[in-house]
């Protein structure tokens, strides 16, 4: 059961990861708020949570597909 749990969330944290990457991908820049509220929406198969969604944010700062925008730390600009 605990493999089991562990294989989920390594799951939903990819399919978070995914979303996040699709939506700044079409929008380009966005401000903090709308981009977990528009993950939020596009995740239909999960309750995604604030925190979830920041660990993947950061995960994706860290792996270089989006960035803190110079101006201002609440708007991440899409790099790949």
């Amino acid at each position: 059961a605990s493999d089991t749990m562990r294989a989920v969330d390594v799951d939903r944290m990819y399919t978070l990861q995914a979303a996040i990457v699709r939506i700044m991908k079409t929008r380009k820049q966005l401000t903090h708020r709308q981009l977990v509220q528009d993950t939020i929406t596009m995740i239909k198969v999960f309750q995604a949570s604030i925190g979830d969604i920041k660990k993947g944010i950061d995960t994706l700062i860290d792996k270089g597909y989006i960035e803190r925008s110079e101006g201002s730390r609440d708007v991440y600009n899409y790099l790949a």
